[in-house]
This record gives C-alpha cells, structure tokens and sequence, in this order.
C-alpha cells in the first residue's frame, strides 16, 4: 500500500461557498497555510447531491475562474466530489453544469444513490469501468452507508486493475462512520491510498489527517 499524499497535502475538503462546510474557500485557504499545508483540494458536492438536499445556491461556480490565491503559497485545486447514482453507474460530477478535472467518486444514501442500496456494488464496479479515466481516486469507500450491501473486495480489485486509488478518511474514522473491516480490506489489498480529512471544519482540517496517520502508524500501515 502506497500514501499518495504523506505529508502536507489534503485532497478532500468542504467550503461553505458551494456545499456543506462551514468556512468559506478564502478562510479555508488562509487557515491551511497557517497550519503548514501545501497544497489542498476544495472539493464540493456535485450537483444532484446538492439538489436532493435542498441546497441553495450561494454564488455562480463559475467564479473559481477569477478567484486566485491571494493568502499564501497554499497550491490550490478546485474538485468535485461525484455521486455513483444508479447501478449503471451514472454519476452526477458537475456542480451548476461545470465539472473538474478532479474527480473523487463517492455515494451516498437514497438520495442521491436512486436505487435498492443491495445494487450499490454493482454501481460502483460500472461507473469505474465507465469514467476511470477520469477518476481521481474513490472517497469514503469504506463508510457505514452501504456497509450491509456493499462487497468491498471486487471493487479493490477493480481499482488496483486500473491504478485508481481509495480514500482513508478521517472525519469518518474520527466519527465511528468507518466500517472497520472494509477499512482493513483496503488498507491491506489496495496499491494506492490518499490520507484526507473531508474537512467540513477548521478543527477537522486541522486535526483529522493527523489522527488518521497516528491510526495508521499504530496499527503497523506506517513505520
């Protein structure tokens, strides 16, 4: 198992600008370099997740084009956090009709996922086959939300097949939202992994990686 990202960089954070975190991108920016970070993603819902839970919207996504870094020298990429929404592996992965580059693929329960939670594996194991060249890597495999329909394995498989990588996540460990097995299946089988906070808050992005490398250290994944 090889850490994409070991040591300053965190690929999967939330800004309250376009989703559900707390802070704006401007303070999310501004507090990462205060605490040593290089480089991070802002990586919001995509649109469907946001149209099912009634988001509104607070400014026009188009916006990060003029946006620059005015803070630090804290590199930063703007991501979308997609949704596997069907067990033909559709995938929401825009917000407001535009996309990104980088694209963490993800679900969530009913809505946005449309169909019997048993077909989410099934969902999964298609929409990697489908857009893997647009992958980036697989958020919060391993949480609790399909943790009795989802069978893990085959979808590692998958991903190794194709160099994709998983996500260890850490406010999901942090939250008792990790099902530990599936975390264990990944961390052993899987070739690559990142190690991201899905910083909702300051404090998680502060804090969350930190408590995920020490559990990795502790449990024999790091030296």
């Amino acid at each position: 198992m090889e850490i994409i990202n070991p040591g300053t960089e965190d690929y999967h954070i939330h800004s309250l600008n376009f989703s559900d975190g707390l802070n704006t991108i401007d303070e999310i920016v501004k507090y990462a370099g205060e605490i040593g970070l290089t480089k991070i993603a802002i990586t919001d819902h995509c649109q469907a997740y946001l149209d099912k839970r009634d988001f509104h919207r607070k400014t026009y996504y188009n916006i990060i084009n003029r946006w620059e870094n005015i803070h630090n020298e804290v590199e930063v990429v703007f991501g979308i956090e997609a949704d596997v929404l069907n067990a033909k592996g559709d995938v929401s992965m825009d917000i407001q009709g535009k996309s990104s580059e980088f694209i963490l693929l993800s679900s969530h329960p009913s809505p946005p996922y449309e169909e019997d939670p048993k077909s989410i594996t099934e969902g999964y194991l298609n929409a990697i086959e489908r857009y893997r060249d647009r992958i980036t890597f697989l958020a919060h495999p391993c949480s609790v939300y399909y943790q009795d329909y989802i069978d893990i394995k085959p979808i590692i498989e998958l991903c190794n097949k194709y160099d994709i990588p998983m996500e260890f996540n850490c406010v999901n460990l942090i939250n008792n939202k990790t099902n530990m097995k599936n975390l264990e299946l990944v961390l052993s089988e899987c070739h690559y992994i990142y190690v991201n906070s899905d910083a909702h808050t300051l404090n998680e992005l502060k804090n969350a990686r930190n408590i995920g490398m020490t559990f990795l250290k502790e449990h024999g994944y790091l030296k």
